[in-house]
């Protein structure tokens, strides 16, 4: 065998060895990218869990005590009804704290859905009907929240106001 030969042999188990190389990346690849796949949906799931853990806890808050329902009904229904410095201290920080709830339950629903981990679905048909119901408290509330959320939710209450 000549060296010419030997060279062309050698050429072509080179480039057999290239072939080999890219179809196993491919394979790769293709497997990471699944257990990637399967890896958003468990984390999908995984928010989603957490978000219904955290409505249920703040639900039971508010269902604990006939007070805080009667506080949200009045409220929420009529925020211009509300007057804090006639508002005896326990029913002012009562209003404050149901607010700050709803308002920190909500924000993160925002904020979820703006990075891309809650659907424009579930945030279109869950959080803007609740940002509706208790948007106009935390504006006469001066709730604390950041201003990309407040935007939201002078936003929305304009869109759906008269």
């Amino acid at each position: 065998m000549n060296w010419d030969a030997l060279g062309a042999v050698a050429e072509l188990l080179g480039a057999l060895a290239v072939f080999v190389t890219v179809v196993y990346l491919t394979i790769q690849v293709r497997q990471s990218a699944k257990a990637q796949e399967q890896q958003n949906a468990l984390t999908s799931a995984v928010i989603m869990q957490s978000r219904t853990d955290t409505v249920m806890s703040f639900m039971n808050v508010i269902t604990k005590d006939e007070a805080n329902l009667e506080v949200i009904a009045r409220y929420t229904e009529n925020p211009n009804e509300l007057d804090l410095t006639t508002m005896k201290p326990a029913e002012r920080l009562r209003v404050r704290y149901l607010a700050t709830c709803a308002r920190a339950l909500f924000e993160n629903l925002y904020e979820q859905n703006r990075q891309g981990f809650l659907s424009d679905d579930f945030y279109l048909g869950s959080a803007i009907r609740n940002i509706l119901m208790w948007g106009n408290l935390w504006v006469a509330l001066e709730t604390p929240m950041s201003f990309e959320f407040e935007a939201e939710v002078k936003r929305i209450l304009a869109e759906n106001s008269g």
